[in-house]
């Protein structure tokens, strides 16, 4: 990949005056210099517009646009994606800390694919490191019905080139950006996942992580998030006509289930597909897989 290539980071703020400063450093600190960082706040009710804006005096990578009205974090990265310019496309959250080689790496690891996503190292609020990682496993991603029923692709992590917002955008107006730009980039076979952590990812009491599983746990309140991303799916403008009528099968089986009247079309299902559906589940035959499907239909209720 280029130095000359022009990376634009998209960084969404919101109440974010304590972290903040510590992720634009981190950001303007990346071994690939060539970059430009598009801040868009949302409205702020603390000083993170002003730290934001005081950073863009003194360096003129960063370009600061601040929000008449709150329209919340998935519409809000819309925006600062649109603003970009750059042929590549980073997400970065307010409270994170970039490794230094983070952008370099990830460019050249994307090669042609549209999106690629790494891995993340936990970090609390006072800068604690965890030994824990957001993924602790090589994930096998060979199909897009993989991602229908849990989201891995954290939008923190991510980088995609400009060619693919052909197909990003608009987002949905219902459920999570990252879920979608998984979803788009896997059914097109042009998404890759870089098992190395590039990011230390805070958990706090305010944070979007905290406040939203993406990753969504059978018997979880965020269940009804599937049941929300299944038909935006469907929706999808490009899917065959086939794909199009499983997920609307998948779809109607899934709310059946969850407004417990009838588990049996979620399980058979479940059955059929089980490899594809859950590519990341250790392999199960006959019994095994049955017990699990029973298992996944009865919490998913709760």
């Amino acid at each position: 990949m280029e130095e000359d290539t022009l990376v634009s980071v998209a960084l969404c703020t919101y109440n974010g005056e304590k972290y903040i400063a510590r992720q634009l450093d981190s950001i303007l600190r990346q071994t690939h210099g060539h970059l430009e960082v598009i801040v868009v706040d949302d409205c702020s009710t603390d000083g993170t517009f002003n730290i934001v804006n005081n950073y863009a005096q003194t360096d003129e990578r960063i370009k600061c646009f601040r929000n008449k009205i709150n329209i919340g974090f998935n519409k809000n990265f819309e925006q600062a994606i649109k603003f970009t310019t750059g042929d590549y496309i980073a997400i970065s959250d307010q409270d994170d800390i970039w490794l230094p080689a983070k952008l370099e790496t990830l460019l050249k690891n994307i090669k042609d694919n549209w999106l690629i996503f790494s891995n993340s190292a936990y970090i609390t609020e006072d800068d604690v490191i965890e030994n824990k990682t957001l993924h602790g496993f090589d994930l096998k991603i060979n199909n897009y019905k993989g991602i229908l029923l849990a989201n891995f692709v954290t939008g923190h992590t991510t980088l995609f080139n400009r060619e693919a917002l052909n197909y990003f955008l608009p987002f949905p107006e219902n459920g999570f950006y990252d879920w979608w730009l998984g979803f788009v980039a896997l059914y097109h076979k042009k998404m890759v996942f870089l098992n190395e952590v590039l990011t230390l990812h805070r958990i706090h009491h305010a944070s979007v992580m905290q406040r939203r599983l993406t990753s969504v746990e059978p018997g979880s309140k965020e269940n009804r998030t599937i049941a929300t991303m299944l038909p935006v799916f469907a929706e999808y403008e490009n899917l065959t006509a086939e794909d199009k009528v499983f997920i609307e099968k998948l779809n109607r089986a899934y709310n059946l289930n969850l407004d417990r009247m009838n588990s049996m079309p979620l399980l058979r299902l479940m059955l059929k597909y089980y490899k594809e559906l859950f590519p990341n589940q250790k392999a199960r035959k006959n019994l095994s897989r049955l017990n699990f499907a029973f298992k996944y239909c009865q919490k998913a209720k709760n």
